[in-house]
């Protein structure tokens, strides 16, 4: 029996099938936040996590729904996530009309008055939703469905008419906000996904009997910078966590749940070099490893040293053009030159580094496309990446694209999931080319090939897929990695990671025994 001091309304948050059953997909970090500080007020909160079964999902939404007796269902996601949401929460409508259905995420605070128009959502909770979603949940429990003084909040007026509410302010002290909600959305069960295909990774590195237990941490929250190719859905006021208050959590996560690698998810971890410094030398005893994003404007050599030798494994750094001309329309303030001794820097002390090559911005021209395309090709030693740039809801190019007349339904383009638009000034044939080379098979042309040593088809099967071990020798650091894993692309190319060093390498798939 719940002891809550809200004892009217029971809240039930779900968390969209964004993956099948057993395969990877984000953990919902910030939903983790919202419940947890539902939590810590004393609502009662219950999780649907549809990622974890396979059951249909309008059949689980109605158990939980009846055996829990649920009120409001919450739920949420990004602009891409269009359809799925739309699916999901038609569904439940149609069979639970009488129940409060509330949004958040980016799909609402990107283009509140659109979702509003197009989904059925009662209420849409537009920014940071912790506190937001605590007030609005007052209001709901206290049988108050027009809450005008619940800052954040977009919903429809009993005449029809959509009302939002005043602008919700930041949340400063992030110390305040409790740890994400971990159990109650199955952290467990996200764990045991297969992580081959994870972008922070890029290709095999743990066997399939391996215990590999990678967790995600966000140690700030926003970017004071406004690249136009990017969005924030949490504002642009940065804020940074404590460390004791960061330290808690990963403490809490290498005890519970043996973490051993972990994703530093924060879009400006590298700004503050003696905060850099003493999360190494706090991270260093827990004899993990970890991987974070780097503007290429803080790579330092002492940063770095103390970054890689607390467990350092992977540098992913901010590239997007090897165009200065370009670099200055994305408002990225890093020049080409800093690229260059940023990844030069990594290579002399032996880091690893990843980037990534982004095509298509409003000033692209077919020579600054080939200044990086240039550069990608004479830097195989680099774990590069190529992709193009989409118009990201309510991104600087986003607004562009609405007002030159690039995106002329915004409903269409999401239900297209956010098509890619040549909006730059580059000719068709010359867009296609890009596209062409961003496809995920480009870099293995590209990159650093590891020798083959050993291959031997096994006689056990993993979920139906043929098993095979393997022995990889990295050109890098001439280590020898042992892989037991089946194969994970019918491409020409599988991707691995070196065990050692950690540089992606590829092989021939013909490696693999014959099917």
């Amino acid at each position: 029996m719940s002891t809550s001091k809200h004892k009217s309304k029971n809240f039930l948050f779900i968390v969209p099938r964004f993956a099948a059953k057993n395969k990877f997909y984000t953990f919902p970090i910030g939903m983790g936040y919202v419940i947890s500080y539902l939590q810590k007020n004393e609502f009662n909160v219950f999780c649907l996590n549809l990622c974890h079964s396979d059951a249909p999902i309008e059949d689980q939404i109605r158990l939980m729904v009846e055996e829990k007796e649920i009120d409001i269902i919450c739920t949420g996601g990004m602009s891409m996530h269009w359809n799925l949401l739309k699916e999901m929460l038609a569904g439940i409508k149609v069979n639970h009309p009488n129940k409060i259905i509330v949004v958040g995420g980016s799909i609402i605070t990107s283009e509140p008055e659109v979702a509003m128009d197009n989904l059925p959502i009662d209420f849409g909770i537009i920014g940071e939703g912790e506190i937001t979603m605590s007030e609005l949940a007052t209001e709901l429990c206290a049988e108050n469905l027009e809450p005008k003084t619940v800052d954040g909040l977009i919903y429809r007026s009993p005449s029809g008419e959509l009302v939002t509410t005043e602008k919700r302010a930041p949340i400063m002290d992030l110390d305040s906000l409790p740890m994400p909600a971990y159990e109650m959305l199955e952290y467990e069960q996200h764990l045991s996904a297969r992580w081959d295909k994870v972008p922070a990774l890029g290709g095999i590195i743990f066997s399939i009997d391996e215990n590999q237990r990678l967790g995600e941490v966000a140690t700030s929250r926003s970017c004071p910078y406004s690249c136009t190719f990017c969005y924030h859905p949490l504002g642009n006021k940065y804020r940074q966590r404590s460390l004791d208050n960061v330290f808690e959590e990963i403490d809490f996560l290498v005890k519970k749940y043996n973490i051993r690698f972990f994703n530093l998810l924060d879009e400006l971890f590298s700004l503050n070099a003696e905060r850099i410094k003493e999360f190494c030398e706090r991270i260093k005893p827990y004899n993990v490893l970890w991987t974070a994003q780097w503007r290429v404007d803080n790579a330092n050599k002492e940063i770095l040293e103390k970054s890689k030798d607390s467990g350092l494994a992977l540098l992913g750094l901010g590239i997007e053009s090897m165009s200065d001309k370009i670099l200055r329309s994305m408002k990225k303030y890093t020049s080409t030159k800093q690229v260059n001794d940023a990844f030069e820097l990594a290579s002399e002390l032996g880091i690893t580094t990843g980037g990534n090559l982004i095509f298509g911005d409003i000033n692209e021209t077919e020579e600054t496309m080939n200044e990086s395309l240039k550069w990608f090709f004479a830097h195989p030693e680099y774990d590069l990446s190529l992709a193009m740039i989409r118009s990201i809801p309510d991104s600087e190019i986003w607004r562009y694209t609405i007002k030159h007349g690039f995106i002329k339904d915004k409903k269409e383009f999401f239900e297209k999931s956010l098509p890619l638009i040549n909006f730059s000034k580059l000719s068709d044939k010359a867009y296609s080319k890009c596209m062409d080379l961003s496809t995920a098979n480009t870099w293995m042309c590209f990159t650093l090939k590891g020798k083959v040593i050993e291959s031997t088809r096994l006689p056990e099967l993993f979920e139906e897929k043929k098993v095979y071990r393997f022995k990889i020798k990295c050109p890098k650091c001439n280590a020898v990695s042992e892989y037991k894993h089946y194969a994970i692309t019918s491409r020409p190319r599988t991707p691995v990671l070196c065990k050692s060093c950690f540089k992606k390498l590829c092989f021939s798939r013909s490696f693999f025994l014959p099917y």
